[in-house]
């Protein structure tokens, strides 16, 4: 017997990652796709939905760390997947922009980023994640390169945390700084040092990332619900 494409189909395809089932959303992916439901509304109705509810539950520390990385993982897994028959469709999924997201040099640390990165997607950004560690020349490099919208950076660590500040310089002085909207995070950066640096807005937590970038971009959207 076949699979349905109905609403339970979506809350399973949700429900995956939640509880951080890489298979099961794997599985039900792609029968879902030989099934045919439309990628965009699985993406939409599913990944992106089953995301945020773990924003909000790591927000009010239902759930910790350990499970948002896996979270943020599956989604990450079970995107690929429809977004490459996305294009292989001619379709381009809906986009509010385009984000070129890394963690700065010095830092090797991972699991916030790509939180953030999922997240993102999860709400309609085109997300490319350049990584850990990474200097002031590919950060520049890969703005220009995906002609990006935004940059995100990130850290963990106090130590590095001037490295924001030496990109935000040189996007000034080639002349890009006013093109492009600058958002940090990590535990250590606060409003005042983002204000200090002379970053477009600081984001605490992943969907604190998507409200500020939404008030950068221009974009509205409904309020969600929690529930």
């Amino acid at each position: 017997m076949g699979i349905v494409i109905d609403d339970e189909y979506f809350e399973k395809l949700a429900q995956t990652v939640i509880d951080g089932e890489d298979e099961e959303c794997v599985r039900l992916v792609n029968e879902g796709l030989e099934a045919g439901v439309d990628p965009l509304e699985a993406v939409e109705r599913g990944l992106a939905k089953g995301i945020n509810q773990v924003g909000v539950d790591f927000g009010a520390g239902v759930i910790f760390l350990p499970e948002l990385a896996m979270a943020a993982d599956v989604m990450k897994e079970g995107a690929a997947i429809l977004d490459a028959k996305i294009k292989e469709a001619g379709e381009k999924r809906m986009s509010h922009g385009k984000i070129v997201i890394g963690t700065i040099k010095g830092d090797i640390h991972d699991i916030g980023k790509s939180v953030v990165a999922a997240v993102l997607q999860a709400n309609g950004y085109d997300v490319v994640d350049i990584g850990i560690d990474v200097d002031i020349d590919a950060f520049i490099q890969a703005v220009k390169d995906n002609d990006a919208d935004a940059l995100g950076m990130s850290t963990l660590l106090t130590l590095p945390l001037m490295e924001m500040e030496k990109v935000i310089i040189r996007l000034k002085e080639i002349g890009m700084r006013d093109s492009i909207k600058v958002i940090v995070g990590g535990c250590p950066v606060t409003q005042e040092f983002a204000d200090e640096i002379g970053a477009d807005a600081v984001g605490f937590d992943a969907q604190d990332a998507v409200f500020k970038l939404d008030g950068l971009m221009g974009v509205n959207r409904p309020i969600a619900s929690a529930g």
